[in-house]
């Protein structure tokens, strides 16, 4: 093992709630500003808006995590983040961003390099880099991860990354219509359109690629979205109704390389895709039947972004400075609140298991108490009444051959469809979908509704369907009750969780 400074983290040092958010990419832009990119008015470079809303999600993401890892290149070329330490921020914020690299709350993310102040050959603002090298080496002495300090095993590391990027530009030609209509706030006809069209011209042009040679995203930028003479860095897209959810998809894609390789949790901003519009648990991309471990920790990933997306709102931490982030991330209802998220998400799918009804009960109850005590005491830190707090209720779904067992959080289960009369003998596959309601909160978000998603867990294939629903059942100590019209009822759940 290389010897490693006090500062050279590897990520299994991340001990603390670790995510990378999507939000903190310097290209990433909800969907209503990204249009407005496409305007032959827009001006290269990103808008006030723009760095807002990336500035909101900074706090959102330091409020969500114990630790959270930002890629380097991103503390350099996204202003929503380097705002906070140049010389003309205030003086308590350029502080409180040196306390959140002390205290490795806030981690940058290494490629290849070994130094955080190492030259880059991908800036724009010399001034930056300039106040950049003086804050990691005068006023702050930030822990650095990497995937090793071996350079050579790194290299192969940070490979798969580029690889995992690569390989799947291809299959987003096969996500489903009614999938990408949804989460993208798009028409079937249009998300139809796009598999025809841009989608289909995006796979015949990855297969003419070098096959020696990673396709980057700024190559994707540069045929497929950004305005002909312009730089992807200038954030100017070219014209077409697709381009806005294509670049969706290619920056969600992009935004899952290091969290896939490293183990992290990878955070959605609210107001964008999901991390499973990608389907990553279809026929064809799911990890082998016998890799248990692999399908735990997949379906962890989906169920941190769809649990993050439900517990908060994008504009829940706006208001707040990053002062009163480090006042709040001393609070016990912050620690509590961190703590909750770490045992259930990390710990509930350890060693490729997947928590009981009963735990999905009590711990997503428990996360939702402890985030609301955790948001009152954030308020208190700010004299802004902005934010606001959704109430989410969680309801776990079982199913199999035409019956469906619905646990909801705090309420006695039903049968949603089918009865176990119309059960036959034979093997059968029990699907999982985890759902979370949204109760409450503001109106006119733009954020979509069904936040669940469906996923098939190979490794619970069943062997005799009517004994072993009927073993369910008896575990619940619940009298089921016929629900009629089972290809009806049936229909229509499946359309609730494409």
């Amino acid at each position: 093992m290389t010897d490693r400074a006090h500062n050279q983290l590897v990520f299994a040092d991340l001990t603390d709630y670790p995510v990378m958010a999507q939000a903190l990419d310097n290209q990433w832009l909800p969907a209503d500003l990204a249009a407005s990119r496409q305007r032959v008015s827009a001006h290269a470079g990103p808008s006030a808006e723009a760095v807002a809303a990336g500035a909101a999600e900074l706090r959102r993401s330091l409020a969500n995590s114990g630790t959270l890892v930002v890629n380097r290149a991103f503390l350099l070329n996204n202003e929503a983040v380097y705002a906070n330490y140049l010389p003309s921020a205030e003086p308590s914020e350029r502080a409180a961003f040196a306390q959140l690299l002390n205290r490795r709350a806030l981690v940058p993310y290494l490629y290849t390099e070994r130094e955080a102040a190492a030259e880059f050959r991908w800036g724009h603002d010399r001034s930056v880099a300039t106040a950049w090298q003086r804050m990691v080496t005068e006023e702050s002495d930030p822990g650095l991860v990497r995937f090793d300090w071996d350079d050579h095993t790194n290299r192969e590391w940070a490979g798969r990354v580029g690889n995992f990027f690569s390989r799947e530009l291809s299959g987003l030609r096969r996500l489903p219509a009614a999938v990408l209509a949804e989460n993208l706030g798009i028409s079937l006809e249009q998300a139809q359109a796009m598999r025809e069209g841009i989608l289909k011209d995006l796979y015949f042009w990855a297969g003419e690629q070098d096959n020696d040679r990673d396709i980057t995203r700024q190559a994707v930028y540069e045929r497929f979205l950004s305005r002909p003479g312009s730089e992807p860095y200038e954030n100017l897209l070219r014209d077409g109704e697709h381009v806005v959810p294509t670049k969706q998809l290619i920056d969600l894609l992009y935004s899952l390389g290091v969290p896939k390789a490293s183990g992290l949790i990878s955070l959605t901003p609210p107001d964008s895709p999901p991390r499973s519009t990608l389907q990553e648990l279809r026929e064809d991309n799911r990890p082998a039947n016998d890799d248990p471990e692999m399908i735990g920790l997949l379906l962890r990933g989906l169920f941190a972004d769809d649990l993050h997306r439900a517990v908060d709102g994008p504009n829940s931490y706006a208001a707040l400075s990053l002062a009163d982030i480090v006042r709040l991330r001393r609070e016990e209802e912050w620690r509590a609140y961190i703590d909750a998220l770490d045992g259930f998400v990390r710990g509930g799918f350890r060693a490729g298991r997947v928590p009981s009804p009963e735990e999905f009960a009590e711990h997503t109850r428990d996360v939702a108490r402890f985030h609301a005590r955790m948001l009152r005491a954030a308020r208190k830190t700010s004299t802004s009444q902005g934010g606001f707090v959704r109430e989410i209720g969680t309801v776990l779904i079982l199913e199999s051959s035409g019956i469906a067992l619905q646990v909801a959080a705090g309420e006695d289960m039903s049968l949603l469809a089918g009865s176990l009369q119309l059960l036959t003998a034979g093997a059968g596959v029990l699907t999982v979908r985890l759902q979370f309601r949204d109760k409450g909160g503001r109106k006119g978000l733009g954020l979509r509704g069904g936040l669940g998603h469906s996923v098939t867990l190979p490794s619970l294939r069943l062997g005799n369907l009517k004994k072993d629903w009927q073993t369910i059942l008896r575990v619940y100590g619940d009298q089921v009750a016929p629900s009629g019209d089972t290809g009806r009822r049936r229909s229509a759940d499946q359309q609730a969780a494409a």
